[in-house]
């Protein structure tokens, strides 16, 4: 879709990640326009475009000034360790976008089920209403996002890094009580997956490691089954990193 772009958050030293990442989403979801934020695009592939951000900046001012260069009016968020393992349903994939492109009301389709769920649905069976008065009702997990939306909490929000650097406070956190105040509705898909580890379900529409990184370190405890294999064709050596 022409008005449809991916966008990639990553640090350079996530490096490593990076050749598995992009060629998993070449591989299982071409074809899309794809921005990628980082601090150093030495290593992106050439068919990304790069955005490069201040590192000395917090995460929300990072953000922000690489979002203002995207053009695109729906996005799918994602981080570098979101790796994908299978085909992602295009047609599914172009069908939530339709319908945020149709919904004004609708900010957002989150494409995992987390502990932010309610059993009302919203035009169909598969996507659920969230509560936006309850915690993680803005989440980091792959989502696809109107722009306009995203870029109006990273202009309202606090100045925070995501996990809480330096302070308590944390960006992904902060930003649901901006969500709320702006009366804000968003949907997760789901499609009765079976539940990964403690909090995450798996995606039938988006296949991917949620996520392959756990404070730094491989999340093989969850993602064994699906992880390994690939750090073993991208010859990545996990125990430079450890493994949880």
């Amino acid at each position: 879709m022409t008005n449809f772009c991916i966008i990639v958050n990553t640090v350079s030293n996530c490096s490593d990640l990076w050749e598995m990442f992009f060629r998993q989403l070449e591989k299982h979801y071409p074809k899309n326009n794809v921005y990628v934020f980082t601090d150093d695009g030495k290593g992106i592939p050439d068919s990304c475009n790069v955005i490069l951000y201040n590192p000395k900046d917090n995460f929300r001012t990072q953000y922000l000034s690489c979002l203002k260069s995207v053009k695109e009016d729906f996005l799918l968020y994602l981080n570098e360790d979101y790796i994908l393992y299978d085909d992602v349903k295009t047609e599914m994939m172009n069908e939530y976008i339709s319908i945020l492109a149709n919904d004004d009301a609708i900010s957002f389709i989150r494409l995992t089920r987390g502990n932010n769920f309610t059993t009302k649905y919203k035009n169909r069976d598969d996507l659920y209403c969230l509560d936006n008065k309850s915690e993680n009702f803005f989440s980091q997990t792959a989502t696809i996002w109107k722009r306009s939306v995203l870029e109006k909490i990273h202009e309202m929000g606090p100045d925070l890094h995501i996990a809480g650097k330096r302070t308590k406070l944390q960006f992904e956190v902060e930003a649901n009580n901006v969500c709320a105040s702006l009366g804000l509705q968003g949907l997760v898909a789901y499609h009765r997956e079976p539940k990964r580890g403690i909090v995450h379900y798996d995606s039938h529409v988006f296949p991917y490691i949620a996520t392959a990184l756990v404070k730094g370190k491989w999340n093989l405890s969850e993602y064994e089954k699906e992880l390994m294999p690939l750090l073993l064709e991208y010859n990545i050596n996990y125990k430079k990193r450890g493994r949880i």
